[in-house]
């Protein structure tokens, strides 16, 4: 299995998802946004991961999503290829019109708004583990292909702008019943609520990842390259302690080789 990490001005989690993406068995390579955009035909799947790609000009993800490489991953995507869109790649994918899937741009990752009681505590920035529970049946998106439905994990989120909103009408409705929707914020026990802690960036229904019709692209907020490892894990969680064993986000990239090994 051959995955194309991709790499626009001003990603930071290349290297990260580049070792977890090896980690799992699968290799890869780091492929720069001016290569020939032909070349990503030869892969079997592709990461976007986090960073601020050229700077988040105009709009997190809006520069970086006109590049010619996009426009090849969307033939790739049309060949049931999986893409997986971490934070800043979530943001390019939307851009792209990629996510969620419907031929146009239909959605937006926002600034983040955090509302506590009713009344706005904080925008902007916010780095914190988060809570996410897993809302589609196995198999249903390929970065989620290994997980029940309602499993929860604990990862952590670094953005400014991941607040998912839409004016296009009865959008989430379509979402909701197609089952696009991935992840969304709870808390520890899996309850979902819409404020702030727990819905950490004002997102529409606490939403922290979608998937394309097919499955087969995945866009999440939080970052599972860092939680990859027992050893990345914070102090209060007692697996940091015994450092061999996997961490949480270790299942998305389980679950793209999973699918990858079902659908060649």
């Amino acid at each position: 299995m051959k995955i194309a990490v991709m790499q626009f001005p001003g990603t930071n989690c290349e290297h990260e998802t580049l070792v977890a993406v090896k980690a799992v068995g699968m290799d890869g390579e780091i492929f720069r946004w001016n290569r020939s955009a032909g070349e990503l035909s030869s892969f079997d799947g592709y990461f976007i991961p986090g960073g601020f790609s050229y700077q988040d000009r105009v709009r997190a993800g809006a520069i970086a999503s006109k590049e010619p490489v996009m426009q090849a991953l969307k033939e790739e995507a049309t060949k049931g290829k999986p893409i997986i869109g971490i934070c800043n790649g979530f943001q390019i994918l939307v851009e792209a019109g990629l996510l969620p899937g419907t031929g146009k741009i239909d959605m937006a990752l926002a600034q983040n708004v955090m509302v506590s009681n009713g009344k706005i505590v904080r925008r902007g920035y916010y780095c914190d583990w988060v809570n996410l529970r897993h809302e589609t049946p196995p198999r249903r998106c390929s970065g989620s292909f290994i997980m029940e439905r309602g499993s929860l994990f604990k990862i952590p989120i670094a953005h400014g702008e991941g607040n998912l909103v839409t004016s296009t009408p009865k959008l989430m409705e379509m979402l909701n019943d197609e089952e696009q929707v991935v992840f969304r914020y709870c808390d520890k026990n899996g309850r979902i609520k819409t404020e702030f802690p727990v819905n950490v960036n004002g997102s529409t229904e606490s939403i922290a990842g979608i998937c394309s019709p097919e499955g087969n692209v995945l866009g999440m907020m939080p970052h599972p390259e860092r939680a990859f490892f027992a050893w990345q894990l914070p102090a209060f969680d007692p697996r940091k302690q015994r450092p061999d064993e996997p961490g949480p986000g270790r299942r998305v990239f389980e679950s793209v080789k999973r699918y990858i090994e079902v659908n060649a």
